[in-house]
């Protein structure tokens, strides 16, 4: 190690000098030894998330590979709290196969009074389903609607009939695209609450040796559907602004899983219901 001496200074001052530094530095080992620790630990808590991350993925393939897939699986859906399914739209593309391809006579479709919802269809509902099932299905199509977008607590909705919805407009108008005219009656479901809840379903698969195993499946709808489905492991969603990532990464604190896709289950601008 080489000394630098001060020609200007006595023997004595630069002895200090050095010694009043090597005290410093020796002030700052304790430090130093914090530091090397968190990062011990902050690499052994990567570790241990990279492991969880990737049983996670092979969970994921496990589920993928023996999970009977489902026609609606392309769209969004959810289930009443009675079990009734409830498939609607992503975009205009979508609304457009959904009435066209997945809608028999004993289905009801729903969207919201204010233009700029998806189509929602309640599969095999016609003379079976209750007020307050039509009240959760209506409240998630309203959800997924520019009434939540902008911020607003309420929206209106209504449900027909299959053969009250063409594609064929009025004389002079033109339908476009994953609009559709709706004729005759509309049945209002007023003043829903644009609150929507996100849980996690646990099921279990079987694979082709006879193994079970337990997955973990993100579960949207009403607070009623969720509640069944997933129990107290459940968060509420209300219309805001917080950024995406911040959100996921909420999400996936306060439910404890792994999240993706979450667009899928929750409209976009959305915050969670601290209360």
């Amino acid at each position: 190690m080489d000394v630098k001496l001060t020609l200007s200074k006595d023997v004595n001052s630069n002895a200090n000098y050095y010694f009043d530094k090597s005290k410093k530095l020796k002030n700052k080992i304790p430090g130093i030894d914090k530091i090397i620790e968190k990062t011990k630990k902050d690499i052994e808590d990567f570790d241990l998330k990279k492991e969880e991350y990737l049983k996670k993925k092979e969970k994921d393939k496990l589920v993928t590979a023996y999970r009977k897939a489902e026609w609606f699986d392309k769209f969004r859906y959810t289930r009443t709290s009675s079990g009734f399914l409830m498939v609607f739209g992503k975009d205009s593309g979508s609304n457009e196969v959904l009435l066209k391809k997945h809608t028999d006579e004993n289905d009801l479709i729903l969207h919201t009074e204010t233009p700029g919802s998806p189509f929602g269809v309640i599969k095999d509902a016609r003379d079976k389903i209750s007020k307050e099932d039509l009240i959760e299905a209506g409240t998630v199509v309203s959800c997924f609607s520019k009434q939540w977008k902008r911020g607003f607590g309420n929206a209106d909705a209504f449900w027909v009939y299959p053969e009250q919805v063409s594609k064929t407009a009025n004389s002079g108008e033109y339908i476009a695209k994953g609009s559709f005219m709706v004729r005759g009656t509309k049945n209002f479901l007023k003043n829903l609450n644009l609150r929507i809840c996100l849980g996690v379903k646990k099921s279990t698969i079987e694979t082709e040796d006879g193994e079970s195993h337990e997955v973990e499946e993100l579960f949207s709808g009403s607070e009623q559907s969720v509640r069944k489905e997933c129990g107290s492991r459940m968060i509420k969603i209300e219309p805001g602004n917080v950024n995406y990532k911040a959100l996921n990464k909420e999400v996936r604190s306060r439910l404890k899983t792994h999240v993706e896709d979450l667009p899928k289950y929750i409209p976009n601008g959305s915050k969670i219901l601290k209360k």
